[in-house]
């Protein structure tokens, strides 16, 4: 059973196919599919037959990941999370093949702003998996391989990075995203 079900809007590119691909292999039980024209009840419908939480829905601006909308089983938008840029895995580990075999922490920097907090938190709730605060990546040689820890921490501007490292060195394996904004219920 997934926890999240993760597509994209009706219209889409090759990048944000590849960048729902990327948040699949490191977001723990989900589960990626093509929507094509798949309609609102149809997703939701689909949602609550899986038995997810919720579905991430990428949406695109300007052919890039511009917003993912979290479609709860009800089949609101319970919260919308604004995007201002995402690398691709494969751009963020030029030439090297990172495998990633799950989660092994879920981790928001000491003394973050309260969006970059709430982010942690949703994504958190969304995967069933605590967010914890620390000072740096929380890297443990003896992790399992392509174990990879989950990390929030704000930009300038008021923004937060969203990305993912290895648990055992702290090698960025991404994707990494760049949030300005999240809309929904405090």
């Amino acid at each position: 059973m997934a926890s999240v079900l993760i597509t994209t809007s009706r219209r889409t590119s090759n990048r944000i196919r590849s960048f729902i691909r990327d948040l699949s292999v490191v977001l723990p039980d989900s589960e990626r599919f093509n929507r094509g024209g798949t309609s609102r009840s149809e997703l939701v419908a689909r949602i609550k037959s899986s038995g997810a939480r919720a579905a991430l829905v990428v949406t695109m601006y300007k052919g890039n990941p511009g917003r993912i909308h979290v479609v709860m089983p009800s089949g609101e938008d319970r919260f919308i999370i604004y995007l201002e840029a995402a690398v691709l895995r494969r751009e963020v580990c030029r030439g090297l093949k990172q495998e990633v075999s799950g989660l092994s922490a879920l981790a928001v920097k000491y003394g973050s702003s309260g969006m970059t907090q709430r982010l942690g938190e949703l994504v958190g709730t969304l995967l069933d998996w605590p967010a914890v605060r620390s000072e740096r990546v929380p890297v443990d040689p003896g992790a399992p391989a392509g174990a990879v820890v989950m990390w929030f921490q704000d930009l300038r501007g008021e923004r937060t990075l969203w990305t993912h490292y290895s648990a055992r060195d702290g090698t960025e394996v991404g994707p990494r995203i760049r949030v300005r904004a999240i809309s929904g219920p405090p």
